[in-house]
């Protein structure tokens, strides 16, 4: 190899990532964070007694390291036939790379659609979206439009080239985005671990583990999904009563009765915050989510904050008041509790 060269182009790559590819890493940092808010996800729900589905389970971006560009046009001479040049550098889809990691199979169809209707980002024509999943899954799940792939592994994942409608810089170069579940997510970082790669020489016996691995993988994902769909079904056909205890079932449908809802990941932490209230009944909720004590909590958060609370802080105002009789002291509790929300919130800031 040309060290004279070599070094040339590394430097291009150096200067191409500060001025390009840094900032625009930034900005789909920011568009992914916006994504992970439980607000964004809210029209998403079919019926309001069905909690937010707030899919994602968290998002990763990089930028690819210098010798990672450098074996890839080298492996690659047929997409890049200049081989060391700053041109192939402006060729490669995946310098800049983002991971979306949802939680169940029944997530997959909510961020493609995000992706689609995204007003930040555009989807390449020339490059369209490669499922790497079973075409009984794809029509289980209403992707038959996305273009199937398979590799020996038994990987599993949707894979996007992408760019930013408005960049921060001049240029606005494509990246690759990968959307794949949290089953399929762990396998990926336990295989980076071990360093295989079931097409790089490696024993067949290697190969067969991952293949089986691949199917196992599968399996837990369809029967994760199952228990989400399950679940779904119960939260929107149930009926309940007040002696009845608050579930996972039950209390999206509630919080939706008294005007305040919840995402799905939210669910477990309200049960155990109302509950350690000693509020574990329907009619125990009811009881304290009165309409003079929702239209406090609200007033008091104009108040205090200039804005609406958020579902979470409604149900922490009223599992704050559960044993609060006097009205002064309602609203001095609901100020603590907003004080405590903050003080909460600055320091996971700085952790």
């Amino acid at each position: 190899m040309d060290t004279d060269r070599l070094k040339k182009f590394l430097e291009q790559y150096e200067r191409y990532v500060g001025e390009i590819l840094a900032p625009t890493r930034e900005q789909v940092k920011s568009v992914f964070r916006t994504w992970v808010e439980n607000e964004y996800w809210v029209t998403s729900a079919p019926l309001s007694r069905l909690p937010t589905p707030s899919p994602i389970q968290s998002t990763r971006t990089r930028i690819k390291r210098p010798e990672s560009v450098v074996d890839k046009i080298l492996r690659r001479p047929n997409l890049f036939p200049d081989g060391l040049e700053f041109d192939s550098i402006k060729k490669m889809h995946d310098a800049v790379g983002g991971r979306i990691v949802v939680y169940f199979l029944s997530n997959l169809p909510l961020i493609d659609r995000a992706l689609r209707n995204s007003e930040a980002l555009e989807l390449s024509e020339e490059s369209p979206p490669i499922a790497y999943l079973n075409q009984d899954l794809l029509e289980r799940l209403g992707l038959t439009n996305l273009k199937r792939g398979q590799k020996e592994s038994g990987y599993a994942s949707i894979h996007y080239i992408a760019r930013l409608r408005e960049s921060p810089t001049p240029q606005r170069p494509w990246f690759e985005i990968q959307v794949r579940t949290l089953a399929e997510h762990l396998w990926g970082e336990i295989e980076h671990v071990l360093g295989y790669k079931p097409n790089k020489r490696t024993s067949f016996a290697v190969r067969r583990q991952f293949q089986i691995i691949g199917s196992q993988l599968s399996s837990i994902d369809d029967h994760f999904n199952l228990l989400f769909e399950e679940l779904s079904r119960f939260q929107e056909e149930v009926q309940y009563h007040d002696a009845d205890p608050l579930n996972a079932e039950n209390i999206p449908a509630i919080l939706s009765e008294i005007g305040a809802g919840c995402a799905q990941r939210e669910i477990d932490g309200l049960l155990k915050l109302l509950n350690s209230r000693g509020i574990e009944t329907v009619g125990s909720l009811r009881e304290i989510a009165t309409a003079k004590h929702l239209d406090t909590i609200r007033n008091i958060y104009w108040q205090h904050e200039g804005r609406a609370p958020g579902n979470f802080e409604v149900v922490a105002s009223l599992a704050a008041i559960k044993r609060v009789t006097d009205d002064s002291g309602i609203v001095e509790a609901i100020r603590t509790q907003i004080e405590f929300l903050n003080a909460w919130e600055e320091l996971k800031r700085s952790l």
